[in-house]
């Protein structure tokens, strides 16, 4: 599921041995199976790493081993999937970007997966646009899943406004029923109330977010939800035409334009921040270097290894820290093409200004 800032944190906050993180890659579209086999490998690596440690009460992990006979649940999945297990404690996350398969017995959860998912700024919502099948998803950059309302917005018209359509179409005239234009009128009312409705719901969706929404479907309802969302994010980019039988897959390829541009924007601005520190004196290598400024409130961006997942356990932990602090003080964290961490400190006239 998707996280709000109140169970991220709740997360964050656990302390307490055992605390399990499991963390797999998931197939999107294909053979589904392969999901469920990541799974049962890394929850056996957890039972045998509890063996060691000589924790016998494995109760905890219920919720985490019956997934093993959901199919269905492994056959809607995204890129990747997180799991957190404690006494009284169950969270699963899915992951918008592809991960390593892991598991973790400590006395607080690894949350890397989910912070970077989390802080991740290359994400899309689309929204499809029609009278009679409202789809809500969230893209990545490696695929589409849809997100899961919990009946926060309606899938179609009909319902939402509890309409007779066809007792509203036809009315009664001197040459028997017929519709009429005051129908026409009251339709283009409804339409409005009926996307008044959807943009309301989505609200607490969207709090916090700061992701592009990209909208879907035929060009008057683009152009009157755009007049009604008040979402201060909405996408320059939309997707035109009768979206009703559009698959995620289908989607999703149309939204490439936009994470093009995401990845682009992102890319020449932190290559041209490196460039321009000629001194380097603004670009910090060393780990406590990083965590010194960011004590001070001094670092702009972190960037992290795309291969993080291969640091050793002390620079792997030490990451778990850097990304905990940054996520609570919203420091902007990209990953880079880079063999170490880097971070981008403000330059001394942005620290006036500050």
């Amino acid at each position: 599921m998707q996280l709000n800032k109140n169970k991220i944190e709740k997360i964050l906050d656990h302390i307490g041995f055992p605390a399990v993180s499991i963390i797999i890659p998931t197939k999107i579209v294909g053979d589904y199976e392969i999901n469920r086999i990541r799974w049962k490998n890394e929850l056996q690596k957890v039972y045998k790493e509890l063996e060691n440690q000589g924790y016998e009460k494995t109760s905890f992990l219920a919720s985490a081993r019956d997934l093993l006979d959901d199919n269905k649940f492994w056959s809607q999945q995204s890129s990747g999937l997180a799991g957190y297990f404690a006494t009284n404690f169950s969270q699963l996350v899915h992951l918008t970007q592809e991960v390593e398969p892991a598991s973790y017995v400590n006395n607080m959860f690894v949350t890397v997966p989910v912070l970077l998912s989390q802080m991740n700024k290359k994400r899309a919502f689309v929204l499809t646009l029609s009278q009679n099948n409202v789809r809500f998803f969230e893209a990545v950059e490696n695929g589409i899943f849809p997100i899961k309302t919990e009946d926060l917005i309606p899938t179609n018209m009909a319902d939402a406004l509890n309409l007779d359509v066809q007792k509203e179409t036809l009315h009664n005239t001197p040459n028997g029923l017929s519709s009429t234009n005051n129908y026409r009128d009251k339709s283009n009312l409804r339409l409005e109330q009926f996307f008044k409705v959807i943009s309301d719901g989505l609200k607490p969706i969207l709090f916090d977010e700061q992701v592009p929404l990209v909208l879907a479907g035929v060009e008057e309802h683009i152009s009157l939800f755009r007049k009604i969302s008040d979402y201060k994010y909405m996408s320059s980019h939309y997707l035109k035409g009768n979206v009703d039988d559009f698959s995620p897959a289908e989607i999703r390829l149309q939204v490439d334009k936009v994470f093009d541009e995401m990845h682009h924007r992102q890319a020449q601005r932190i290559q041209k921040e490196i460039n321009q520190d000629f001194t380097q004196s603004n670009t910090l290598n060393e780990r406590n270097e990083i965590h010194f400024n960011l004590e001070l409130g001094n670092v702009k961006t972190l960037i992290l290894p795309e291969q993080y997942e291969s640091l050793d356990d002390t620079k792997f932990f030490g990451v778990e820290e850097l990304l905990r602090f940054c996520y609570n003080k919203n420091i902007e964290v990209v990953q880079g093409n880079y063999e170490n961490l880097k971070a981008i400190t403000y330059s001394p006239k942005e620290a006036m200004a500050m």
